[in-house]
């Protein structure tokens, strides 16, 4: 079932005359949609009656993408972002064979330097590449390099604002550029675990958990000493800034290729301290939100959605942050808009197991799903009864940042993202607080959204050049960003 903007109405009953109504009752007058970032995303999936062995797997399972891959390498850094969230136990690690599986395709096409990379939960990730094994590649391997990137000069960061656990505040954390600039090809490779804070890890948590660096790591939470899922506000803080730097790095197309190496996964207590799944199969695609759609199934998450969370019943949508990206239209986390280049979904369903979950979603109280908050009353002034959008999650829109602005420019264009439905407002303050131009307020679908500004006040003069506060108001709150004129 799809979570889009445009199924919204098709799935709330009470809409029907919304629909009957036409279009144009939808369809924003100020706000333009981006448009979706694919209709289709592509995938591959192997088994291992297909391979035999953990490293041809992966090559097996990567060989449909040869030509993609060759033509997405051309004049790029290529980076392997692995999971290493602790150096004591292996499986929590991407395991070595995956690695080899990767590296041997990747250099049955190129000859270019490759790197392996990773910012861990917690420091001590250079031990983990010798106790892993993952240093012996360096002697298996020509031109290949393994870093820490915490500790290397080799990348910059970048700053980047989240949200602090009261939801009405925010604070700048440094971001790896790796992840934030499009000269890399990233490829994101780890195996599918339980987490106590998100539902599940797969190729997406890997990298949205490994951009920031390791010092901030924790504030994602909410705040440093934050890191189990047990405070007040922890995974709606958490949910929330994973689905924010998500907007910003899948935006850039990182990673550019997702693989999940599921030969053996973890249960219970992951993302750190689960147990062994043996399932044998890999999946393969460069929408990163459809390869996690498949984790989630492979896991045992069902298909049919849940809102608010039902825990008797854990679901593909309890993964809320995946489903917001998905709902934005950053990618597809929805089975209907998945395409099998290389296997099926009938393949992938006879290595379905059933993973058990951490105690932090079982147990009470159950942190993770504890949420406040529920369907809006009204959508388009109709009445709402149940709505399936995720809106008991407790979501809340993003505001891009305005890193290029110029006033010769004649038109500044402001975008902004939306999880769930809302009825938002968009203004421009200068530095001092005053309103200089009311942009639109509207009720407006899930999606991707943007205005442009001609750079005129509310009385239509041009306005000089300086620092202005771009405000996008929702539910009686409002996020704001900077603007510079020059």
């Amino acid at each position: 079932m799809s979570f889009n903007r445009r199924a919204f109405l098709r799935i709330s009953g009470s809409c029907a005359a919304m629909i009957a109504a036409g279009p144009a009752v939808i369809k924003s007058k100020v706000f333009a949609e981006e448009p979706l970032s694919s209709n289709i995303s592509d995938v591959s999936f192997v088994g291992s009656s297909a391979a035999g062995t953990r490293k041809q797997m992966i090559i097996d399972v990567l060989e449909p993408w040869r030509e993609k891959v060759k033509e997405g390498i051309e004049g790029k850094t290529i980076v392997i972002k692995v999971n290493v969230v602790s150096s004591f136990n292996p499986l929590v690690a991407t395991h070595v064979d995956a690695l080899r599986g990767l590296l041997d395709y990747l250099r049955s096409i190129t000859e270019q330097p490759i790197i392996i990379a990773e910012s861990a939960a917690g420091y001590g990730v250079t031990h983990g590449f010798q106790s892993y094994g993952y240093n012996d590649l360096l002697n298996e391997y020509s031109n290949i390099s393994i870093v820490d990137l915490d500790a290397t000069d080799k990348f910059s960061t970048d700053e980047c604002q989240i949200w602090l656990p009261d939801l009405t505040s925010t604070v700048k954390i440094p971001v790896h550029s790796v992840f934030l600039d499009s000269q890399y090809y990233v490829i994101s490779i780890c195996r599918p675990k339980t987490h106590n804070c998100q539902v599940i890890t797969g190729v997406c948590k890997n990298v949205l958990m490994g951009a920031p660096a390791v010092s901030h790591k924790q504030q994602m939470h909410g705040q440093i000493g934050w890191w189990d899922g047990t405070k007040d506000g922890e995974n709606k803080c958490l949910s929330y800034n994973i689905y924010q730097l998500g907007n910003m790095i899948f935006e850039k197309r990182i990673p550019s290729l997702s693989v999940l190496d599921a030969w053996e996964g973890m249960e219970g207590e992951g993302p750190g301290n689960g147990t062994s799944v043996m399932q044998y199969c890999a999946i393969a695609g460069t929408d990163p939100l459809a390869v996690d759609r498949l984790c989630a199934k492979l896991m045992g998450l069902s298909d049919i959605p849940t809102d608010p969370i039902d825990k008797a019943n854990p679901s593909f949508t309890d993964a809320r942050t995946l489903l917001w990206l998905s709902n934005a239209g950053i990618g597809n986390y929805d089975l209907d808009k998945i395409n099998f280049i290389h296997g099926s979904m009938d393949e992938l369903q006879n290595y379905v197991k059933t993973y058990r979950l951490p105690r932090s979603y079982t147990d009470e109280p159950s942190y993770q799903t504890s949420w406040s908050g529920g369907p809006p009353e009204t959508v388009l002034d109709k009445p709402v009864t149940s709505v399936l959008d995720s809106r008991y999650l407790d979501p809340k829109p993003f505001l891009y940042p305005q890193t290029e602005s110029s006033m010769r420019k004649g038109r500044i264009k402001i975008r902004f993202s939306l999880p769930a439905s809302f009825a938002v407002s968009l203004k421009i303050y200068n530095i001092n607080g005053k309103e200089i131009r009311k942009l639109g307020s509207e009720y407006l679908l899930a999606g991707g959204y943007s205005v442009e500004w001609d750079c005129r006040n509310n009385q239509g003069s041009i306005v000089p050049a300086g620092q202005y506060i771009v405000r996008l108001g929702f539910n009686g709150r409002f996020i704001s960003g900077k603007l510079t004129i020059v």
